[in-house]
């Protein structure tokens, strides 16, 4: 007996099947999504939803008017911290730098080109650097204000009790905000924060014990800049009169 393959029945078997295939994978993606923790940094449904939102016309539009009125803030960031560890540093430095200075806020410029500026000049330290130094780096830019940080070499300490070994280290970060309009400080301090850890068996290394200070730092870095960094452009203020 002759048999006849049914064209039309193994196309239909080949629609069923992609049918459930694309069935399983849209239940997977909302499985994932409600199975994720509502206090995740950002979770897919978060991600997804900003992908919307930022592609929206609209949205890019008045985004655009934003940025007009945005304060532009220019980062002087130096590590000189002299570690092994030191893109680790720049991470978690650099990364507290761009939550504070975002971009609802404001407009967040690269200043490498500026260090190399001040550099030229023979202003290797920007620690040192007069106030004025640093405003005529910016002669001519489009930049309202700077924030100038620097990660100072960590002092490490061994410390060895009887029964623990462990670590001190100490962190040093200057900060500096200058309002380039008018030429002026809007903070300039340092914050000074040591960390301990020790433990009964093994060594305690340092990344872990820095890490804990850079922490402490960045939390009062937020602090300042949440109260000192205006959100407007600057202005230019006319001198008191005598």
């Amino acid at each position: 007996m002759e048999v006849h393959k049914n064209k039309n029945g193994g196309i239909m078997v080949k629609k069923v099947i992609l049918y459930l295939l694309t069935m399983i994978f849209a239940l997977s993606t909302a499985t994932a999504l409600a199975a994720e923790p509502a206090d995740a940094p950002v979770s897919m449904r978060e991600r997804m939803e900003k992908i919307r939102v930022e592609s929206d016309p609209v949205y890019q539009a008045e985004k655009a008017k934003r940025m007009e009125n945005m304060p532009k803030v220019a980062v002087l960031y130096v590590n000189n911290a002299e570690t092994t560890y030191n893109d680790e540093v720049d991470g978690v430095v650099l990364g507290n730098l761009e939550k504070c200075i975002n971009d609802d806020k404001y407009i967040y410029i690269n200043g490498e080109p500026y260090i190399e500026k001040l550099n030229k000049v023979g202003i290797v330290d920007i620690t040192t650097a007069e106030r004025a130094d640093i405003v005529d780096a910016f002669e001519g830019e489009d930049v309202d204000y700077v924030v100038f940080i620097e990660v100072q070499p960590f002092i490490a300490r061994d410390k060895v009790t009887f029964f623990t070994v462990g670590k001190d280290i100490t962190t040093t970060v200057p900060l500096k905000i200058i309002d380039l309009v008018n030429g002026k400080y809007l903070y300039n301090g340092k914050f000074t924060e040591k960390a301990s850890d020790s433990t009964m068996i093994g060594g305690i290394g340092n990344k872990s014990v820095a890490m804990k200070a850079l922490n402490k730092i960045n939390e009062q870095i937020t602090s300042v800049l949440t109260v000192r960094l205006p959100e407007e452009k600057s202005v230019a203020v006319a001198a008191d009169k005598k």
